[in-house]
C-alpha cells in the first residue's frame, strides 16, 4: 500500500470519528439535561487539550524521530478513554472521561500532520490531495448519522463515534515510518522563531479563525434545530461545506503555484466574516444557509491547507512536529476554548444571532491584521 494511500486512510477515520462526534455530541449532551454553559465548557475540552498536549507529543516526536508509534499508542488510548461515555451521563464524570479522551485526541492530528508535511515535502500542493479523504470520511459519516438519528435514539452518537475510534485505531497501526527523520540539530531555535513579527502575526490571526469557528462547532446543530431543520437537513447542512472542500483540496497545487501561501491565507479571514454574518442574521432561509455553508471553501479548506503549508515554512524542518503543535495549541486550543466558553456564556444572554456576529467580527479582524502584509506582497518579518 503506497505512503499516500495510507495517510490517507487514516485522514478518513479519523475525520469519520469527528464528523460523528463534533456535530452531534451537543444533541446528545443537551439531552442528557447539560445547561448551555455546561455544554460550552464539556465541548471546549478539545481545545483546553490542544493547548497542552500537542507540545509535549511534538516535542517528544521531534526529539525521538518515532511519530508513527506515539501516534498508534494515542489511538489506542483514545478508544480506551472513550468507552467511559457508558459509564455515566453526569457532567463532572463526562468532563474527565472527555478530559482524559481528548489529552490523547489532542496528539494525533499533530503527529499526522507533521508525518503528511515529511512526506510531500518536496510538493507541498500535494497535501490537499490527501487530506481530501479526510473530508470524505466526515462527509460518509456526518450525513450518515444525520439520518440514523431521524429514527434512533440520539445515544447512538456514542456507539458509532466508538466504532469509528476503533477504525483510527486501524488505520494508525499501517502508518510505516516516515521516509525521512526531520530532527536537525542545526535547527533555527524554536524561541527565535517565535519572536518573528511575520510568526506572531501567523499565529494571533489563526487565535481569531479559531475563536470564530467555536460557536459554529459548538451550537450550529443546536441553532439549526431552533429553527425548525430536521437532524437529516442538519447533516446536509454539514456535508455541504465538506463537499465544496474536497473540490478545493483537489485543486490546492494549482492554487498554491498562482497564488502566494500568504495571500489565501489573507482570503479566509474575508470569507470568515462573511459566512458568520450570513448565519448570524439569514439562517431562517435554507438557501442564504446553502450559501454559508459553500464559504466553508475558504474558512477551512483553503484556510487549513495554507495554514498549514505557512506552518511549515515558518518553524522549518527540525521543528515541524512542535511548530505544527505550537499552531494547533495557540488557534485551535487558546482560540477555540475562549471561542467555545464564550460562545456558551453568553448563547443564552445574548441569543445565536449576537453570538455569529461577534464570530464574523473576529474575522474581520484577522483579515484588518494580515492587510498590510498583502498591501507589501511579502511577508515582513
Amino acid at each position: 500500500m503506497r505512503f499516500s494511500a495510507v495517510l490517507g486512510t487514516y485522514y478518513f477515520a479519523y475525520f469519520a470519528y469527528v464528523g460523528a462526534y463534533s456535530p452531534y455530541i451537543t444533541l446528545y449532551l443537551k439531552e442528557a439535561g447539560m445547561t448551555a454553559a455546561q455544554i460550552g465548557l464539556l465541548y471546549s475540552i478539545p481545545q483546553v487539550m490542544r493547548i497542552v498536549g500537542p507540545n509535549a507529543w511534538g516535542h517528544l516526536a521531534d526529539h525521538t524521530g518515532r511519530p508513527h508509534a506515539i501516534l498508534r499508542m494515542a489511538a489506542v488510548c483514545s478508544f480506551l478513554a472513550f468507552t467511559g461515555m457508558y459509564f455515566g451521563a453526569g457532567f463532572a464524570w463526562l468532563f474527565a472521561v472527555l478530559v482524559v479522551m481528548h489529552f490523547f485526541t489532542s496528539a494525533q492530528m499533530p503527529l499526522a500532520e507533521a508525518i503528511t508535511l515529511d512526506h510531500v515535502h518536496e510538493r507541498p500542493g500535494d497535501y490537499g490531495r490527501i487530506r481530501v479523504w479526510g473530508s470524505v470520511g466526515f462527509i460518509v459519516s456526518v450525513l450518515g448519522l444525520g439520518y440514523v438519528l431521524d429514527t434512533l435514539p440520539v445515544a447512538w452518537v456514542l456507539h458509532v463515534s466508538l466504532a469509528l475510534l476503533g477504525l483510527v485505531v486501524a488505520a494508525a497501526f499501517l502508518i510505516p515510518a516516515p521516509r525521512r527523520h526531520t530532527h536537525d540539530g542545526a535547527a533555527t531555535p524554536l524561541a527565535a522563531q517565535l519572536k518573528l513579527r511575520v510568526v506572531r502575526l501567523f499565529l494571533a490571526a489563526g487565535f481569531l479563525n479559531a475563536f470564530a469557528h467555536a460557536a459554529l462547532y459548538t451550537f450550529f446543530s443546536i441553532y439549526l434545530a431552533q429553527l425548525g431543520y430536521s437532524k437529516s437537513v442538519i447533516g446536509w447542512m454539514w456535508t455541504i461545506g465538506v463537499l465544496i472542500e474536497i473540490g478545493v483540496f483537489q485543486f490546492m497545487p494549482q492554487l498554491t503555484r498562482r497564488f502566494r501561501l500568504e495571500t489565501l491565507f489573507f482570503s479566509t479571514f474575508v470569507a470568515c466574516a462573511l459566512r458568520f454574518a450570513l448565519i448570524a442574521w439569514t439562517a431562517q432561509w435554507w438557501w442564504t444557509l446553502v450559501i454559508a455553508q459553500l464559504l466553508h471553501a475558504f474558512t477551512f479548506a483553503i484556510y487549513h491547507a495554507s495554514a498549514v503549508g505557512l506552518a511549515g515554512k515558518y518553524f522549518g524542518e527540525g521543528n515541524r512536529a512542535r511548530g505544527q503543535a505550537i499552531y494547533i495549541s495557540v488557534t485551535f486550543g487558546v482560540g477555540g476554548f475562549a471561542g467555545a466558553m464564550a460562545s456558551g456564556i453568553l448563547w443564552d444572554l445574548i441569543g445565536p444571532s449576537w453570538i455569529y456576529s461577534l464570530s464574523a467580527g473576529a474575522g474581520l479582524l484577522g483579515a484588518m491584521l494580515l492587510w498590510p502584509g498583502q498591501r507589501r506582497g511579502a511577508a515582513d518579518r
